[in-house]
């Protein structure tokens, strides 16, 4: 075991205290790990941080590493990401509505690593990646956590009309097969290589949508799915709300001026050639 306040010359954080809450920097704190997981660790973030634009930043939060309980944790082999600081932008994961591009690009690399990660949509897992080597990396169709991402990124990368269940079925495997054929990848998607392929392409992809200029229809679809999360009562004002605005003459000629810029297939083919 080992104890270390960085991982490649980026502090490791601490923000889960009243005077250091959830969000924010925090502060900066040792923390226990397994060795040979730091190596694999310093090897994920490096790729994650060569690829992504904004390039590596300064602080990450870390809701632990070693932690006196059952699994993964208790060997120090598992790593809770919380939040990335560059100086001049922020990933909170629990923003994973509003940040779906970069969250996901940070994912697909994080995947080449480690063989669990369990994202926003997995449960009690909305405020933070839990990242660990107990399995291989490899495409299990039974696997809940990898199916979630595959939709997510099937849905919000590659825009394909699919429902985010984490159920592997005939849907999600018909969508699978036209996107593979679209970036060039020979299925199955279980064959190791072609799912490390896949979240290669599918990490630089999504950090060129990140890249790009964001419309105003984009943002109101984002904050449409910001409310859809909110309790009901809550859901239903702010919902009305938001619908007297869109649906006010002025407001809809407004929007109608504004397109999608996302040029998907340009991308695939810049990323693939």
């Amino acid at each position: 075991m080992k104890t270390i306040n960085q991982v490649n010359g980026i502090l490791l954080h601490y923000a889960r205290l009243t005077n250091h809450p959830y969000g924010t920097r925090g502060e900066q704190r040792n923390f226990v790990i397994e060795e040979h997981f730091l190596d694999v660790l310093k090897n994920a973030l490096q790729e994650v941080f060569e690829h992504c634009p904004l390039g590596v930043p300064e602080v990450i939060t870390t809701a632990g590493i070693f932690v006196d309980k059952p699994g993964q944790h208790g060997h120090g082999k598992a790593f809770d990401l919380d939040a990335v600081f560059w100086s001049n932008e922020t990933l909170v994961t629990r923003n994973f509505i509003h940040q779906k591009e970069l969250y996901l690009g940070i994912e697909s690399f994080l995947r080449k690593h480690f063989g669990i990660v369990l994202n926003y949509y997995y449960p009690n897992h909305k405020d933070h990646w839990h990242v660990d080597t107990s399995v291989p990396v490899d495409y299990n169709e039974t696997s809940k956590s990898e199916t979630l991402y595959l939709q997510l990124v099937l849905k919000y990368i590659y825009k394909e009309e699919i429902l985010v269940d984490g159920v592997w079925g005939r849907q999600t495997s018909g969508v699978v097969k036209e996107v593979f054929k679209k970036l060039g990848i020979n299925t199955p998607i279980t064959t190791k290589v072609n799912y490390i392929k896949f979240l290669d392409i599918t990490g630089k992809i999504a950090f060129k949508l990140y890249e790009e200029k964001v419309s105003p229809k984009h943002l109101l679809s984002n904050l449409t799915e910001v409310i859809e999360d909110l309790p009901q009562q809550n859901r239903i004002v702010v919902r009305e709300a938001l619908n007297s605005f869109l649906d006010h003459e002025e407001t809809a000629t407004w929007l109608g001026n504004f397109e999608e810029t996302h040029n998907l297939d340009s991308l695939i083919e810049e990323v693939t050639t």
